[in-house]
Formats: C-alpha cells, sequence, structure tokens
C-alpha cells in the first residue's frame, strides 16, 4: 500500500510539475510574439527569451516520453 501511494504522490507532482511548464511555455512564447510584433524588442532580450523557449520544450519533452 505505501508503495502505491508513493507512485500516486509522484505522478501527482509530475502532472502539476508538467502544467506549469505548459503554462510557462504558453506565457513566454506570446511575450515573444507581442515584442516581435510590436518591435520593441533589444537584442539580448530576445535571444534569451528563446533560449528559455527551448530549454523549456526540452525539458517539457523528456518528462513526457
Amino acid at each position: 500500500m505505501r508503495i502505491l501511494t508513493l507512485k500516486l504522490k509522484k505522478q501527482r507532482r509530475k502532472m502539476r510539475h508538467i502544467n506549469l511548464l505548459h503554462e510557462t511555455i504558453a506565457e513566454l512564447n506570446s511575450s515573444i510574439v507581442r515584442d516581435v510584433i510590436s518591435s520593441d524588442y533589444q537584442g539580448d532580450s530576445l535571444q534569451n527569451k528563446a533560449k528559455l523557449l527551448l530549454k523549456y520544450n526540452r525539458r517539457l519533452r523528456l518528462i513526457t516520453y
């Protein structure tokens, strides 16, 4: 029984982390698009956001598969 509860807690934690990553990726993506459309961006800031977006997408892919 203890093993089952541990697995359940791990699944819940994993699902919360996946949901957090989905929200963060969506927010970051919309921020990048908004900055590019408004032409109000600096090169370093936009590149940093793009690197973070790739990092979060890779992390999400590793967790889900």
